[in-house]
């Protein structure tokens, strides 16, 4: 976004994912304030990345709007700007279907993953847009757009997600900011043992031990034959952050090795 000094927010940087995000904006010349709700899984964080002088990190829970909004005005009071914002917190329910989803299950994991990617959407839309630039990237899931991916609750968060950035771009795109989903297939990451920690008895042991990353799957359904990294994920978060995804908006990019498109 042509500045010098750039500034980024990851939620759910304590582990996965969003530790790959962290370390790539980094890598990229960025200052990211890492955010997660385990103050725990953030000092792994800080000691993975071999306490970087340019990552800042904080315990927030993504459902409490007040700590989001004080993580947000934190970075613009420190660092200037708030240039990239990154939904990546979130919980996975154990490929559980419609009959083992509970009211609690189904509540637990559509607050985190979809209610606490539309405040984080929020509080920095509503900073970007007086800024006149930005990039709201969420992480969301082929699970998304395949049925059969995961269980229901976890399903219908990430297709939310991708509703709620498609308007999200036509709000936002006047100030030149965009809004973009990044759309994980089979990943392999710790978010299964993350997911237990915070849901517990909501999802069934059964359904702990069910999952799509064996041989079998990835050589029928996944043209590349393979896991996807992490690094490749984050390789595609950095880009929609950067100056030349300014006319990227609205849009849904699969990092999946070509699932949806088999």
């Amino acid at each position: 976004m042509g500045m010098t000094n750039r500034n980024a927010v990851v939620t759910g940087a304590g582990s996965g994912i969003g530790r790959g995000i962290v370390e790539a904006f980094l890598a990229d010349g960025y200052t990211v304030w890492a955010s997660d709700l385990s103050d725990d899984r953030l000092a792994e964080t800080r000691e993975a990345l071999n306490n970087s002088e340019a990552l800042r990190t904080r315990a927030v829970d993504v459902t409490d709007y007040a700590g989001l909004e004080g993580l947000a005005d934190t970075v613009i009071g420190e660092g200037g700007s708030l240039d990239a914002w990154v939904n990546c917190a979130g919980i996975f329910d154990g490929y559980a279907d419609v009959l083992e989803t509970s009211p609690e299950l189904w509540d637990k994991v559509l607050t985190i993953n979809l209610t606490g990617s539309f405040y984080g959407a929020r509080i920095a839309a509503a900073r970007m847009t007086e800024q006149k630039s930005g990039r709201i990237i969420t992480v969301g899931s082929v699970a998304g757009q395949r049925g059969a991916a995961d269980g229901i609750a976890y399903a219908a968060s990430k297709a939310g997600i991708e509703g709620m950035t498609r308007r999200l771009a036509v709000d936002v795109g006047h100030a030149g900011v965009t809004a973009n989903v990044v759309a994980p297939g089979v990943i392999r990451t710790n978010l299964r043992a993350t997911s237990e920690e915070i849901l517990g008895d909501l999802v069934s042991s059964q359904q702990r031990g069910i999952g799509v990353s064996n041989p079998e799957f990835l050589d029928f359904l996944i043209p590349a034959k393979r896991s996807g990294l992490i690094s490749e994920v984050a390789a595609v978060v950095v880009f929609l952050a950067s100056d030349g995804a300014g006319y990227v908006n609205g849009q849904v990019l699969p990092v999946d090795g070509g699932w949806t498109a088999s």
